[in-house]
Order: C-alpha cells, then sequence, then structure tokens
C-alpha cells in the first residue's frame, strides 16, 4: 500500500475537523444590507431619507443617499457615521452641508441619535451650535 495516499485523506479530514464549523462576524451584530428607510426627529417634525446599504468588510458599511457615499463603522457596539450634513430648518429651507454629523445607532433596535455642529450659521442658530435629535432606522423591502 502506497502510504501518501493513505495520509493525504485523513490529512484533509483532520483540517476540516479543526476549523470546524464557520463562525458568525466577530462583531456578532447583524449585518446591515439593503434598503433602510431613516427618520430623524426635530424639534417634533419628522424628517426622512432613503438609505442603500452595502456591506464593506467586517465592521464596515457604505451608505448612499441621495448623490452621496458616507462609510460607518462599528465602534464599541454601535454603528458610528461621521459627515457633513445639510441642516433643515422649521420653516422649511435647507442649508447645504451647514454642520458635521456624529451619528450613532444601536445595531439591533436601529436606533440611536444625530449630534449636529453647526459650522456655519443656520437657522437662526451661530456656528458652533450643537443639537442632539433622535433618530430610527427601518428596513424595507427590496
Amino acid at each position: 500500500m502506497d502510504l501518501t495516499h493513505a495520509i493525504a485523506p485523513v490529512a484533509v479530514l483532520v483540517a476540516i475537523v479543526a476549523v470546524g464549523p464557520v463562525a458568525p462576524p466577530a462583531s456578532g451584530a447583524p449585518e446591515m444590507m439593503g434598503h433602510y428607510v431613516f427618520t430623524e426627529t426635530k424639534a417634533g417634525h419628522n424628517y426622512v431619507t432613503d438609505w442603500n446599504v452595502n456591506p464593506c468588510g467586517e465592521g464596515c458599511i457604505d451608505i448612499k443617499a441621495g448623490n452621496g457615499i458616507s462609510r460607518a463603522q462599528l465602534v464599541d457596539g454601535r454603528w458610528v457615521l461621521d459627515m457633513f450634513d445639510n441642516v433643515r430648518c422649521a420653516d422649511g429651507v435647507r442649508v447645504p452641508y451647514a454642520a458635521n454629523a456624529h451619528i450613532m445607532w444601536d445595531p439591533n433596535t436601529l436606533a440611536g441619535t444625530d449630534q449636529q455642529v453647526y459650522t456655519q450659521a443656520a437657522c437662526g442658530q451661530p456656528a458652533g451650535y450643537t443639537e442632539t435629535n433622535p433618530i430610527q432606522l427601518r428596513a424595507t423591502p427590496p
């Protein structure tokens, strides 16, 4: 009997058993992918934006909203997204890229906050004004 032919199948079997079943992502967070509706509540008004979300690696998602794409990272068990953002005034005026937004949400409940720091005067508030509003994401069917 050729010893090489007898050992090779055993080595493959040992390698498969050693690796074991495929594990879930190291983060343990549910995967985000597909279409989501992002709702921010500000001064009693709901502002809704459609998000198209695609994974970009472990703990990473790319978010397409309107014409732009932003990247969120899973940090300490929460999704974190930092970006320039438009400011929406109560009278309906929208001031483009007038704030830095720091958006965080729980990967299980999809609830979180949007903290905006105005980079310029907008909606009667000076540059440097900070506000934090609740947000909610909801997955929608394709």
